[in-house]
């Protein structure tokens, strides 16, 4: 049976014992450290980025998202004039479900209610 022999345990247990302790401690203090002074600044440098973004989209890209739905929801019939010969989709039979007529307007109440039915 052959294996890998760097997950040998008896060599890995050899490779462990033989480093020199001082240097494992002395690294492991310098990358706690390391984290530690780090940390505080990364996190201080992404909510800086945050909220410069949040600013400058704010300030640069509301008002151009503002106009460029502006302009699609004029364009928006426009869409098919000169093509006349595009296939267009059949409205869904309940789109205008909740669209009234214009010339009725509702009067007493607006869903059916038989008036012997007793409240709940």
């Amino acid at each position: 049976m052959r294996f890998n022999s760097s997950f040998n345990s008896a060599h890995l247990k050899h490779r462990f014992s033989t480093m020199n302790p001082i240097i494992v401690m002395l690294s492991l203090i310098s990358i706690a450290m390391l984290a530690l002074i780090l940390l505080p600044f990364l996190l201080l440098l992404g909510l800086l980025s945050f909220i410069t973004f949040q600013v400058l989209g704010r300030t640069f890209l509301s008002p151009k998202m503002k106009q460029a739905y502006a302009s699609s929801q004029r364009n928006q019939g426009d869409m098919y004039q000169g093509n006349a010969d595009i296939q267009r989709e059949n409205p869904a039979s309940y789109a205008n479900m909740f669209t009234h007529p214009k010339n009725t307007h509702a009067r007493g109440r607006t869903f059916e209610h038989n008036a012997d039915e007793p409240l709940s």
